[in-house]
């Protein structure tokens, strides 16, 4: 099934072929171009999306730097005096904490802790909370950017700064879910409330802290954390993870990283992009590459299409007037537009047609002058007395033997070959051309049952009508022989001669075989068409040439025109009107 539609659409077709191999091979430089690009684009997109990762790493560093740095300059602002009261670690101090039976200082105190906070927070935008807690009393303050945050009455806060070391090696990180209430994931920063002229670490009275929260964070280091990761410790320590969920082993995978620590404080910043989301990113510009390529892949094709429509068309119009010339050497030469290969290979072509037309018109009037040579010689070989004479003494022994038929049939024949071999002019009357045509009739109807009738009908004198001599036989013969005569009931040739203007017409029409409108159309363009041979109706085409050349062009054989796709066959003779 396959190789038939092969052989049957494309095997027989060069430029089908080329098409599809040209299609293939585009195809193939296509998507290959198509790799190309992505992988292009993959490697652009893979650099652009590590630096801006690591640009988001280099923020999250310094934030973290600029909130220690705060941290630190507000832990030490604790210890300086300000112009209207004591430090604030003076409060933290055991001797200055306000017994429960001191109200007013201790409200006193409260607001004092609250403005000092309050201005911590407004220097320090990243922090979410601010809190202190002084161990004589085990009281702790706090004051947050939100109101939301408060303390968180279930959290064991004394075991919790109890539990930072009593040494100089501090701000002290870590992070916690309870805090402060509600339960956010925080990360926080302490620093020892000390006496700052004690040598003993260990003299701890209270602890200043500040939370920051994580979301903060995260959305500072991209707003769509479901594409990235941020993982912040502190030695092996995790103490911010983005997506607590995801394997730990992040250094195993093939994900962009990029990891900046902060050396002072032991702190590692990781941030992490992964490739699967950078993929899903890409997928969207390699749809319209695919997209693009694609479109130019078509119109490639298109545009190939159209050049070799143009192509095919012409060798088509070639092939056709190839078959032209083989039906016909004579036909008209081909039209030959531009001046490429293709119109050169037109226009030898039609110098090899032209010198084939010369040379079989050159054989053709050698055959002609050959045949006119051998029918003069043969009228001059037999005498035609002899033969007049011979049919004459048939004649008169069919006579005597009581065969009237033959003796008539004999006569006929005697009559035709006078009338044939005599060395009379080229133009005779229609009355004797009918009459002798009737004896040609008669003796073609010889021994046969279904005799064809020949039916003039005319109100001219046909004695004093004239046409070229043997011109009416050889179309009746021809209407006999392809309009099949012989095989209708009651064949009739009907002849009607009538005069019109200046010209003398003599129509004929038979009731056989119709003529379709393509033998028409063939038969019309074979008598307008000069030097043609045709293997049919020849003898029309002859006698056609011959009224053309006695009288001139504008005489000679037409057909009326066709009407329907079949009607019955009607020729036309047009002679000069001479009485």
């Amino acid at each position: 099934m396959i190789k038939t539609l092969y052989r049957e659409w494309i095997g027989r077709f060069i430029f089908r072929k080329l098409n599809i191999g040209i299609g293939a091979a585009l195809l193939i430089v296509f998507l290959l171009l198509g790799l190309v690009i992505y992988d292009n684009f993959y490697s652009i997109l893979e650099k652009k999306e590590h630096e801006l990762l690591t640009f988001r790493t280099e923020k999250i560093k310094i934030q973290l730097i600029d909130i220690m740095e705060r941290f630190k300059y507000d832990s030490m602002s604790i210890y300086q005096n300000s112009n209207m009261q004591t430090s604030v670690y003076e409060l933290f101090l055991p001797e200055n904490t306000p017994s429960h039976l001191e109200d007013r200082k201790a409200v006193t105190e409260q607001n004092y802790l609250k403005n000092v906070m309050t201005h911590m927070l407004s220097r320090n935008p990243y922090i979410s909370a601010v809190m202190m807690y002084r161990l004589q009393d085990e009281r702790l303050f706090v004051e947050s950017q939100q109101q939301k945050y408060r303390v968180n009455p279930s959290y064991p806060y004394k075991p919790f700064f109890e539990s930072f070391p009593k040494s100089y090696q501090h701000p002290y990180f870590g992070s916690a879910d309870q805090l402060l209430a509600p339960a956010d994931r925080m990360l926080y920063i302490v620093n020892p409330i000390y006496n700052p002229t004690s040598i003993h670490p260990d003299q701890v009275y209270g602890y200043h802290l500040v939370t920051l929260n994580t979301r903060t964070i995260t959305n500072e280091f991209d707003s769509q954390s479901s594409d990235y990761r941020l993982i912040i410790k502190q030695k092996d320590n995790v103490l911010l993870d983005s997506r607590p969920d995801e394997p730990s082993a992040w250094d195993e995978s093939d994900d962009l990283i990029s990891q900046l620590s902060i050396d002072k404080y032991q702190i590692e910043i990781i941030g992490i992009s992964y490739k699967s989301n950078l993929q899903s990113k890409l997928s969207d510009i390699a749809v319209r590459v695919l997209i693009i390529l694609g479109l130019s892949w078509l119109v490639c094709i298109v545009i190939i299409h159209i050049i070799q429509r143009f192509i095919v068309g012409r060798f088509n119009q070639m092939s056709k007037h190839f078959k032209k010339v083989q039906r016909n050497p004579f036909t008209h030469l081909m039209p030959v537009n531009g001046e490429d290969e293709i119109s050169d290979l037109m226009l030898r072509f039609n110098r090899m047609t032209q010198e084939l037309q010369n040379h079989i018109s050159q054989v053709y009037i050698a055959e002609i002058r050959k045949r006119n040579a051998e029918f003069i010689a043969l009228k001059t070989q037999i005498h035609p007395h002899f033969l007049y004479n011979t049919l004459e003494s048939l004649r008169m022994q069919a006579v005597i033997s009581e065969q009237p038929s033959l003796a008539e049939k004999l006569y006929h024949l005697g009559r035709l070959y006078r009338w044939m071999l005599q060395p009379t002019d080229d133009l005779i009357s229609v009355q004797e051309e009918l009459a002798h045509t009737n004896y040609y009739l008669e003796l073609l109807m010889l021994g046969k049952s279904n005799r064809i009738e020949l039916r003039v009908i005319s109100e001219l004198n046909l004695e004093n009508c004239f046409m070229l001599k043997f011109t009416l036989q050889p179309v009746i013969e021809n209407a006999i022989q392809h309009g099949m005569l012989e095989q209708y009931d009651d064949p009739v040739i009907t002849v009607t001669i009538k005069k019109e203007s200046d010209l003398l017409m003599i129509e004929m029409h038979n009731n056989g075989k119709n003529i379709s409108a393509e033998e028409h159309s063939r038969l019309q363009q074979l008598l307008e068409t000069a030097n043609t041979f045709p293997e049919q109706h020849l003898g029309l085409k002859n006698i056609h040439e011959r009224i053309k050349h006695y009288y001139g062009n504008e005489y000679g054989l037409s057909l009326p025109e066709h009407q329907s796709e079949a009607m019955p066959f009607r020729l036309i003779m047009i002679f000069p009107y001479k009485r």
